[in-house]
């Protein structure tokens, strides 16, 4: 099918600057910062637990095994859950971590009443089998991890590269296969969340604190921290990667959601028309897109664009709409190595032989 395509290069390479990847390096400023670099976010209501959410980051995304004890969470970062209840692209509330990793723990606050709570870090290790999940538990029922899973983002990169090179097509291997990430998982009851809200959006959030260096009086090194600075978003995957032009990334990295219709509308709309979709899908496309949050109704079944688990074939789905509602696939259905059905959901990482 993509054969009687060729106008999909210029669109989603030469205009937009990179190819579908979910949010994986898709900016020059935060690709050279892969702790706060936002790999991907999820949201879901869990099969077995109707009344609870559970959110996911993941961050350090290309992590190789062989290097896992290098990529870790940043103390100098603040990874945010914003939470908005009327879908106005504007917060209405807030769960964000921080970490400390002289003491491998972490914080996690939420809106509202509900307890905050300090929770341990699973480490990396490069020996052949991973460090048990230390799952956290807290007040109101809240159940966190933080550490490596494997990326749980499944694309043949490779093959679309090929296919838009005129060397091949499509091979059904999956790009992101063997490499890890950071990922921040929470569940908690709805409440805990939205404080009752079940229609809502969200989106992820990285900040980094502006820190100033000096020599003091005596010749020893002076550290002022100063305010938190956005550095990264995400709402849904490939909108940054694919239809933010180039030199928007990283004006859109730093934007807010309530602006995207000002700020970034234009773009989107042109790439997809460079990509030859139809006014009825720009349509559906820009209704997820604009303001770029990932939309939830928890009294539905969860899959994307109604929320997004882990095992959702973003990709294809993105694909049908770009391409006029014409079944396009990369032919890589699922994860590389099976989803865990229970908490933290993210496969264990992939370790060293």
């Amino acid at each position: 099918m993509l054969r009687q395509m060729p106008w999909l290069s210029c669109a989603l390479f030469a205009c937009a600057g990179t190819a579908i990847g979910a949010d994986h390096k898709e900016a020059p400023l935060i690709a050279e910062d892969p702790s706060a670099d936002i790999a991907d976010i999820y949201a879901f209501v869990p099969a077995d637990s109707p009344g609870n959410l559970v959110l996911v980051m993941t961050v350090n995304p290309f992590s190789a095994p062989t290097e896992g004890v290098n990529f870790r969470f940043s103390d100098n970062v603040r990874y945010r859950f914003e939470i908005d209840t009327d879908k106005n692209g504007v917060s209405d509330r807030t769960i964000s971590a921080t970490f400390d990793r002289a003491s491998g723990t972490f914080d996690l606050n939420f809106p509202g009443s509900v307890n905050d709570f300090t929770g341990t870090v699973t480490q990396p290790t490069e020996e052949p089998e991973p460090n048990p999940a230390v799952i956290n538990t807290g007040g109101n029922g809240i159940t966190a991890f933080a550490g490596p899973r494997d990326d749980p983002f499944f694309f043949d990169f490779v093959g679309f590269s090929r296919f838009l090179a005129g060397t091949g097509s499509f091979s059904g291997a999956d790009s992101f296969a063997g490499f890890n990430t950071s990922a921040i998982v929470i569940e908690a009851p709805l409440n805990a969340v939205t404080l009752g809200d079940t229609d809502f959006a969200l989106w992820g959030a990285t900040d980094r604190r502006r820190v100033t260096l000096r020599r003091g009086s005596r010749g020893q090194l002076e550290r002022e921290l100063g305010p938190w600075e956005q550095i990264e978003r995400m709402g849904n995957p490939a909108v940054a990667t694919a239809l933010v032009s180039a030199p928007n990334k990283d004006f859109y990295n730093v934007g807010q959601p309530a602006d995207d219709a000002t700020d970034f509308a234009g773009d989107i709309v042109a790439s997809l028309q460079s990509l030859g979709t139809n006014q009825e899908n720009i349509d559906i496309l820009a209704s997820v897109a604009v303001p770029d949050t990932l939309k939830i109704d928890t009294t539905q079944s969860t899959a994307y664009p109604n929320g997004r688990k882990p095992a959702d074939d973003v990709v294809d789905t993105l694909l049908f709409f770009i391409f006029n509602q014409t079944p396009v696939s990369d032919d890589v259905q699922m994860n590389d190595v099976p989803f865990s059905e229970t908490f933290p959901y993210l496969a264990p990482p992939n370790q060293p032989s």
